[in-house]
């Protein structure tokens, strides 16, 4: 009750997008090489599992999720993130945001065969 998962097609922007004209309000985005996307109608919380990535773009990235992989507590890494969706769907702004990052694309009609 009050929560909707969305999923969305695989190609960064295309699925911003799409999750966002299906009625996202808010948006966890997994990246591994740091994508620095954002979208102009719906937060975007960047998570990155990958610490080289984070400390290459810490700047753009809102979570860093490594420490799991290298013996970190998985619940303290999910109620962090918790924190951080509420206070995001609170008002907060996500890096992405700061930084004015407001990209959209639209998927080409057949472009998987």
């Amino acid at each position: 009750k009050g929560l909707n998962m969305l999923y969305g097609p695989g190609n960064d922007l295309v699925s911003a997008t799409a999750m966002t004209a299906a009625g996202a309000h808010l948006i966890l985005f997994s990246t591994g090489r740091g994508t620095p996307t954002g979208n102009p109608i719906t937060p975007v919380i960047k998570i990155t599992g990958n610490r080289l990535t984070f400390a290459k773009m810490e700047d753009n990235i809102d979570v860093d999720a490594s420490p799991i992989i290298y013996g970190g507590d998985l619940k303290t890494m999910g109620d962090e993130l918790l924190k951080l969706v509420a206070e995001v769907a609170s008002g907060r702004q996500t890096k992405a945001e700061a930084l004015g990052f407001t990209e959209m694309a639209i998927a080409r009609v057949c472009n998987f065969v």
